[in-house]
């Protein structure tokens, strides 16, 4: 104990028992101890006058403590675990030194015949203590010596330490008994030694009780109260023995009447601990088990899953009736027949549905899964997840019974096939757009390009795809561009420019280069846009101020004559007139922030800038007189009229462009984050579906869900389907702003087993993608949770016959080699073959309606009989076969035989033929490692013993080790 536990373990009570003692012990120990006060206080009768009198009551008191000191060592080892605690190993041996010890003082005693040395009372006692040592190192052994389990194999080795034990005691009292101090003086009573050795024994009887009362590390069902009970009893029986005078006192009596009962409640607490408790675990397992499958069948119904049991042999199905509603039918609208099922899948996915399956049954696949369209009763064809494993096979590999899932993944593929049309409509708009459109990553290097690009360049897709985006510009540009390109992935935002671009015939040509980052991607979009005809109408007037009125007057381009110093317009053309919606005479003289709506600073920090004739080209929003603001493109230069700097704009209505990559931009998104998500849930869901535990669900929701749903917080509750009060929390993310708060229950069937919670950002956009996200996830979480149901159920229905709900042959297959492997000479197995007399007899006559009802009882009744450790299973038709683990050929045959006399005395009623009683079966015992360790041998030797059985006339049992050796034990077949 460390030092800060020690405070605390001095403030608690000395004795605070945990266990009470049962009301029935007190009122024993009450009446044991008042009885013994009544005869210190009361005069002594005197119910024997010589010890001769005493000697039979004695050996017959003694005789019984032997026989129960026994019978406590037998019911602590004889158990049905493959393991006993250490401390009850212990408890064992030191009943049996108790035992051993009696029993020499019973001959020890003085008036009977010597045994190797003379009978004395000095000998009686010596062996009297050390019984009593040995009893009371049994009632301490559980709380003093670990209750770590200790294979049955190792017991030999206790038995023989403990024989070891005894015989040198016994060496001791009786050959060396002048070595030992003097217990009892005739004439005198006792002495000082014996009386306080009885103290010590009584004081020792009283710390076990204290410490059976208070202990915790018992194994558990240790009937804990009636040991501490046979505890003080055993004291009070001890005090009894420090008062008598002489070897025939009423002292000397009460001690043994004592003695005996305490014994009698040891017992009492040895067989509850170790053979009532463990057969009422098994009660409470069963009811346990039986809720289980309630619960599975309950999941089952409501899961929405169909399911479908194929025997190949018979070629027949059962669909369940789940099964037949996914496609619209009725139970009685669909037979058992494999083809009720095939004839349904459509066409073209008949031959990979097939090979599947194929592949499944052939052992490449360790399950059957397949995805394929089925023909429903409204004539429609709807998608079907189908999965399903071979659960039992024939001695050669033939699979004989295939157990499956039939799912209706309809709206899976519907969401796959929306994805697929938005795909489609964004890329037809992409490559029909105007301008040349690629996209790079961080490094430069194209991954895509539009139609307008190939035409613009010359080239063709392959040409393009995973080349350098610089390799499409003139070598003197490609530095600045690559400036403009770093700046860009670092600090986000938008950039333009112009550029020289090359053609693939080496053609240069002036070309306006956007440069946009796409959302959520590690790419960049780039729009090019030839302006060689703009830049040399630029050029031009630069070059030649004297066609500035052809230049001006003529063209549909919208054209403005501005003084920089003024900020006015000083002209407009007739189509700038037109565009604006105002007249050639309101717009010469106008201010040019009445046109443009940039702040007065910035505007003229861009003329400024055209004037330096470093900039000539620029965006901006213009506003009409009917106050409509536009999109324009400013392309503007200065030029010297009649001595005066003037600047010469040329403005597009860039509008509907700019429209247009602001659709296309969020239509990228839009169909980025649906990709991404519908990605996001495809994998979700194929990891769901293959978890076989719900830690497993658990584990691939956390770490899926926060990327699901980036910028939400959320909240995921899930209770265990199996135990409700176990329940499992998942949070992550920050809620935002403004939100909208999606709330989804999760059930299976009719049972809630979670809640999701879901805390969206309010606007329109976000709900219209993450609503349908967030119901898609809840639907797969409860598919999923199905699913594992479902999987679990038929893992355990494979084991089981469906009939009579015992064990199936494929169980037996499994268990008997490892059970055959584990039997030894000191814990055999026995093997049982059963058959029912005269039962083809039976499904002729009465029906094979009958015929299971009376396999069925069979089942119950050998259900019932048998102990947790044995197992039963139904081989075939009318024949099981019972494993006893630990239990003799005869033990085995007394068992079995019960089982039949109660098999004997039920009836059947049938509703024309009246009453079926007399059945009967035949069984055949064989016993490992005593007839054989083999399966084969082991199974021919029950079987013969079974053959036997039947020619001898039916209604029998016969162990094969009983078969005269004659040609009886020949391995012959049996006529059933």
């Amino acid at each position: 104990m460390s030092s800060r536990q020690l405070p605390s373990a001095l403030k608690m009570p000395a004795f605070k028992a945990h266990t009470p003692l049962p009301a029935s012990g007190l009122v024993g120990l009450a009446g044991m101890l008042v009885l013994m006060v009544l005869l210190i206080l009361l005069p002594r009768p005197d119910i024997f006058t010589s010890v001769a009198q005493y000697l039979i009551p004695h050996s017959l008191l003694e005789i019984g403590a032997v026989l129960v000191a026994s019978m406590a060592a037998i019911s602590i080892f004889q158990g049905h675990r493959s393991t006993v605690p250490v401390s009850f190993v212990v408890m064992g041996c030191a009943f049996l030194l108790s035992a051993f010890f009696d029993l020499i003082h019973i001959f020890s005693y003085d008036g009977m015949p010597n045994f190797v040395s003379d009978a004395s009372v000095q000998k009686a006692i010596h062996f009297w203590l050390a019984g009593r040592t040995a009893f009371v190192v049994a009632l301490l052994a559980p709380c003093l010596i670990t209750s770590r389990p200790m294979t049955r194999r190792r017991l030999p080795l206790a038995f023989v330490l403990t024989l070891v034990i005894g015989l040198l005691v016994s060496w001791v009292g009786l050959y060396h008994l002048d070595y030992l101090p003097a217990t009892f003086i005739p004439g005198s009573g006792l002495t000082a030694w014996k009386i306080g050795y009885e103290w010590v024994l009584a004081i020792g009887s009283l710390i076990a009780a204290i410490l059976l009362l208070n202990s915790r590390r018992l194994p558990e069902g240790t009937n804990i109260s009636w040991l501490a009970v046979a505890a003080l009893a055993t004291g009070l029986s001890e005090l009894c023995f420090t008062l008598y005078a002489t070897a025939h006192d009423v002292f000397n009596l009460l001690g043994h009447l004592y003695k005996v009962a305490a014994y009698g409640m040891l017992y009492h607490a040895i067989y509850s601990s170790r053979l009532v408790y463990p057969y009422q675990r098994l009660k409470d397992m069963s009811s346990a088990l039986a809720e289980a499958e309630q619960r599975w069948q309950f999941a089952l119904e409501g899961s929405g899953a169909g399911v479908w049991d194929w025997k190949q042999d018979s070629d027949q199905v059962f669909y369940s009736p789940q099964w037949k509603a996914t496609l619209g039918y009725e139970e009685e609208d669909i037979g058992s027949s494999f083809d009720e099922w095939k004839s349904r899948i459509h066409p073209d996915d008949m031959q990979r549905t097939l090979e599947d399956l194929k592949q499944h049954f052939d052992g490449h696949s360790v399950e059957y899964r397949n995805e394929h369209r089925m023909l429903t009763r409204s004539g429609e064809w709807k998608w079907i997840l189908d999965q399903g494993r071979v659960v039992e096979r024939s001695p050669d590999g033939r699979p004989l019974r295939m157990i499956g899932t039939h799912s209706d993944i309809d709206w899976i593929k519907e969401q796959q096939q929306r994805l697929i049309t938005s795909r489609a409509r964004l890329r037809s708009i992409y490559h029909s757009a105007p301008v040349g459109i690629i996209v790079a990553d961080r490094s430069g290097t194209i991954v895509d390009a539009n139609s307008a690009m190939h035409n613009l360049l010359g080239r063709g897709e392959a040409e393009l795809f995973q080349q350098s985006l610089w390799g499409l510009f003139s070598l003197e540009e490609v530095s600045r561009l690559k400036r403009a390109w770093g700046q860009l992935q670092r600090e986000g935002g938008n950039f333009q420019d112009e550029y020289h671009m090359q053609t693939a015939r080496g053609h240069l040509f002036w070309a306006e280069v956007t440069l946009t980052p796409l959302e959520g991607e590690d790419r960049t979009l780039v729009l090019v846009n030839n302006i060689e005809d703009r830049r040399r109408a630029i050029e031009l007037l630069e070059e030649n101020a004297t066609l500035y009125q052809e230049v001006f007057s003529t063209g549909n381009a919208i054209k403005l004559l501005i003084d920089p110093e003024l900020a006015e317009i000083i002209d407009a053309n007739p189509v700038a007139a037109d565009f604006y919606g105002y007249s050639i005479g309101e717009m010469c003289g106008m201010p040019l922030g009445r046109i443009n709506v940039l702040a007065s600073q910035t505007l003229s920090k861009r003329i400024r800038s055209v004037v330096n004739r470093t900039d000539n080209h620029f965006e901006a929003s213009h506003q009409l007189a009917n106050g409509e603001l536009r999109d324009v493109e400013i392309f503007t230069g200065p030029v010297d009229l009649n001595g005066r700097t003037l600047l010469f704009s040329i403005v597009h209505d860039i509008t509907d462009r700019k429209r247009a990559q602001r659709d296309l931009q969020i239509a990228n998104l839009k169909l980025s984050r649906l990709s991404e998500s519908r990605t996001q849930i495809h994998h979700l869901s194929e990891r769901l579906l293959t978890c076989s535990r719900l830690d497993e669900i658990v584990t691939q929701l956390n770490v899926r869900l926060p990327s699901l749903f980036a910028g939400c917080e959320g909240t995921l509750q899930l209770a265990d389907p199996a135990d409700h009060q176990q329940k499992t929390h998942i949070q992550w993310g920050t809620a935002p702003t403004e939100v909208c708060v999606l709330n989804h229950s999760l059930s299976v069937g009719d049972t809630v087993i979670g809640n999701f919670t879901l805390q969206i950002p309010s606007d329109s956009e976000s709900q219209e993608h993450l609503r349908p996200l967030a119901e898609d996830v809840c639907q797969l979480i409860m598919l999923a949770l199905a699913d594992l149901q479902l999987k679990q159920g038929l893992a355990h229905e494979a084991r089981r016959d469906t009939l009579t709900r015992l064990y199936n042959r494929r169980h037996l297959d499994e268990v008997l080699p490892q059970k055959l492997a584990e039997a030894s000479i000191g814990n055999p197995l026995s093997l049982v073959v059963l058959d029912l007399d005269n039962f083809k007899q039976v499904n002729d006559t009465y029906g094979h309606e009958m015929g299971d009802q009376v396999l069925s009882r069979l089942a119950s009744i050998i259900r019932e009989s048998l102990r947790s450790s044995d197992e039963a299973c139904r081989y075939g038709g009318e024949e099981f076969v019972i494993l006893m683990p630990g239990a003799s050929a005869a033990v085995t045959r007394a068992r079995v035989e019960a089982i039949l006399e109660a098999f004997r005395e039920e009836s059947f009623e049938h509703d024309t033929l009246g009453q079926l009683t007399g059945l009967s079966f035949s069984a055949g015992v064989a016993n490992a490692p005593h007839d054989s360790q083999s399966t084969d041998t082991l199974f021919s030797m029950a079987d013969n013993a079974l053959y036997q059985a039947k020619r001898s006339g039916r209604q029998r049992v016969l162990c094969f080790n009983n078969l005269p050796p004659t040609e009886d034990r020949r391995v012959t077949s049996s006529p059933r």
